[in-house]
């Protein structure tokens, strides 16, 4: 965030301020007809519709002391009653009189239902509303902030040490994550609140006491601009997607067409046609207990199929209560309401594109790659070339594979195999468990992948380094990081040794067997390779049994790095200390199991100090929660290898790994409501193996 100084100050005052009707007008343009005629006096079947299976509203309002206010009401579908074709009631405890205004949500659906009225009753807990104006909102805003389906929003903005309403506590990490807010004006006979969705973080925040909110190309009716030329006092509530908490914003704000700034606020080169700057003089985040109750986030509560058919139907059949001529053809055309739907979010596409979105963008983790050739090493492992990955590994580190299997996201850790630097990854992958048995029976030349990383702390830093001695110890699927540290080394260091113990069941079970031997022959004493088989064939000359202390041999210069099962891990290490070996010259990667399905759970929610509460949906993890909650958590591998997503569990129990106070975020699920700071959770000194290395999870 910008300090706060004089210069900014003399900015904003010397923007030029839209100031009439006829100037606002010649931006925005006036309404069309068809858009005004979607007005109503009273609540049609559409309407009540809507109402009947809205969880929440944003609510304008002025408080007892006369201060305009907006926030989140209701918690359940169809909280709001409606007694009669003008009057709703619903519970709540905020305190409101005079002119209310309302933006029904749906969760998964983009039009939005507004309301205006008054209070005409007002008793403890509860509030009866008279509505004068019904008005069905398009679905643009929800479209342009993707409120339902929400993208990984970018870190929290620092402060930056400026004084003022936005640097109170969380306030701009929640407007860095916010895609939507309403917000609410008044025009000095009545009040409106409308929906704004854009990207994350596009609330622009110029110093400490000012906002700038732009007004896309899209906003035909303009109600907020309109309301501002009358009465400069405004409020808004923020949400982020995943979050309980809203932000409270209110203050005065003006009208600008401002080229500079509206430049900066453009997208896809396409300027906003206009913006609001708001001089704030209050901000804060407080938790929303509508917001909780609701569960929104929760696509388990998303208005169904056949529900949303319905509510096209009856918003088709709207037409014709302002234009009789329609009444008939309106009917008909509501008997097709799931191609209407089709047409109308084909049409919302192409106005958004013209607004500067541009192609809906990716919202999937990961980077895209595409197998390029599949390598058949041993019968049941095979080396996936991939294309479009971030080759800036070091070797021994590995890549998290991203793969959609029976309608869900899986992911799994697999070495890089390959040297670093290329222009292709290889990825090794035995048939063990049920992402590797799905890329061996599925992955093809020209298979779509996505992958994260690099990740891991088991890696060669310099495998560069002349005169450096390297034993490698591996196991069956183990062999995977240390080929890539053979291979690596060999090329990059001019005199580097490597001694190789590979243990495996059979001749057939060697990966890399062919190229081990070939290495090997082409660079006579730099690379020794062992050969120990468990089950070996009757005609095997070498080394017989599972890798243990007796296979191991003390060379003092030699940084040892072992991978393999946890069992063989164990053995290896207790062998090699017994030998001498310091603990800073060993290096391991284990394989640990982590469920392969998420856990049947109930909804909990994660308290993050110093940024608010995060709903946490049955079945999904702490880390995907906070991503699309916009909580900048830490991350890297997303299967529980690297230890990256370690934070801290002040409170609560949770079904993963917990260790020495910290949590796994990325294979954890909170078995209650739980309570987490985002920094490191030291591992304990006196462990050696987190030291030396990490874990790799099988699925």
């Amino acid at each position: 965030m910008p300090s706060t100084n004089e210069s900014d100050r003399r900015t904003v005052g010397a923007m030029n301020r839209i100031a009439t009707v006829a100037q606002l007008e010649t931006i925005v343009g006036r309404p069309p007809a068809l858009v005004m005629m979607k007005e109503l006096a009273e609540l049609d079947d559409a309407c009540r519709h809507m109402l009947a299976i809205a969880p929440l509203a944003g609510f304008g309002h002025h408080d007892d002391d006369g201060r305009l206010r907006t926030t989140v009401v209701g918690g359940e579908p169809g909280f709001a009653k409606v007694e009669s074709p003008t009057r709703i009631a619903f519970a709540t405890e905020v305190a409101a009189s005079g002119p209310v205004s309302f933006v029904f949500l749906l969760p998964g659906v983009g039009e939005t239902l507004r309301l205006n009225g008054s209070v005409a009753e007002r008793s403890p807990g509860r509030l009866v509303v008279e509505v004068c104006q019904a008005y069905v909102h398009c679905a643009r805003a929800i479209m342009r902030s993707r409120l339902w389906d929400p993208v990984v929003p970018t870190a929290g903005t620092d402060a930056g040490g400026t004084t003022g309403p936005l640097s109170g506590a969380g306030v701009a990490g929640f407007l860095a994550a916010s895609p939507f807010l309403v917000v609410s004006s008044w025009d000095g006979e009545g009040g409106d609140t409308s929906p704004r969705g854009d990207t994350p973080g596009f609330v622009r925040v110029i110093d400490g006491h000012t906002l700038a909110i732009p007004d896309r190309l899209g906003n035909k009716r303009a109600d907020t601009s309109h309301n501002l030329l009358a009465d400069d006092r405004i409020s808004a509530a923020m949400l982020v997607p995943g979050r309980t908490g809203v932000l409270h914003v209110s203050g005065t704000a003006l009208i600008t067409d401002d080229a500079d700034l509206l430049a900066d606020m453009a997208l896809g080169g396409v300027v906003p046609q206009s913006a609001l700057v708001v001089t704030v003089e209050r901000a804060e985040v407080r938790h929303n207990q509508a917001v909780a109750a609701a569960n929104i986030w929760d696509r388990a509560n998303h208005v169904d199929a056949a529900t949303l058919a319905e509510l096209m139907a009856s918003t088709t059949r709207q037409l014709g209560v302002k234009m009789p001529l329609l009444r008939r053809p309106a009917r008909l055309l509501a008997a097709f309401s799931k191609p209407i739907r089709r047409i109308l979010d084909a049409t919302y596409r192409r106005a958004l594109e013209k607004e500067g979105y541009g192609a809906a963008t990716d919202s999937r983790p990961g980077r895209p790659v595409r197998v390029i050739d599949v390598i058949q090493e041993t019968p049941d492992t095979v080396t996936l070339v991939l294309s479009g990955a971030d080759t800036g590994f070091a070797p021994g580190q590995f890549y998290t594979l991203i793969t959609e299997i029976d309608g869900r996201t899986v992911r799994r850790a697999y070495s890089a195999t390959s040297v670093p630097g290329t222009d292709r990854l290889a990825l090794t992958v035995k048939r063990d468990g049920l992402c590797s048995t799905y890329l061996h029976d599925h992955a093809r030349a020209g298979t779509e992948l996505r992958v994260l990383g690099p990740s891991g702390g088991f890696r060669v830093t310099d495998p560069s380094a002349a005169g450096a001695d390297y034993v490698l110890i591996g196991a069956g699927s183990g062999i995977t990081p240390l080929m890539s540290i053979v291979r690596t080394v060999l090329a990059a260091s001019p005199d580097a040794t490597i001694t190789l113990l590979y243990g495996n069941r059979t001749e057939a079970d060697i990966i890399f067997a062919g190229e081990l031997a070939a290495l090997q022959e082409a660079h006579p004493g730099r690379l020794t390779v062992h050969h120990v088989l468990s089950r070996p064939g009757p005609g095997w000359t070498g080394s017989t049994g599972r890798i243990g202390p007796g296979h191991l041999t003390y060379s003092p210069r030699a940084r040892y790095y072992i991978c393999g099962p946890a069992a063989m891990l164990t053995s290896v290490r207790d062998g090699l200390t017994g030998l001498g070996v310091a603990w800073d010259r060993l290096h391991d990667e284990r394989f640990t199991s982590v469920p392969t399905a998420a856990p049947e759970l109930t909804a909990k929610t994660m308290t993050v100090e110093n940024v608010g509460d995060v709903v946490v949906a049955g079945g999904r993890t702490m880390l995907d929660a906070g991503l699309a909650a916009g909580v900048p958590m830490p991350y890297s591998c997303t299967v529980g290898s690297c230890g990256e997503c370690r934070i801290q569990l002040l409170r609560g129990e949770v079904r993963g790994t917990v260790e020495d106070g910290g949590v796994l975020t990325c294979v954890s699920y909170p078995l209650t409501d739980t309570a987490v700071a985002i920094g490191p959770a030291e591992p304990q000194a006196d462990d050696p193996l987190l030291r030396a290395g990490g874990r790799r999870n099988m699925t």
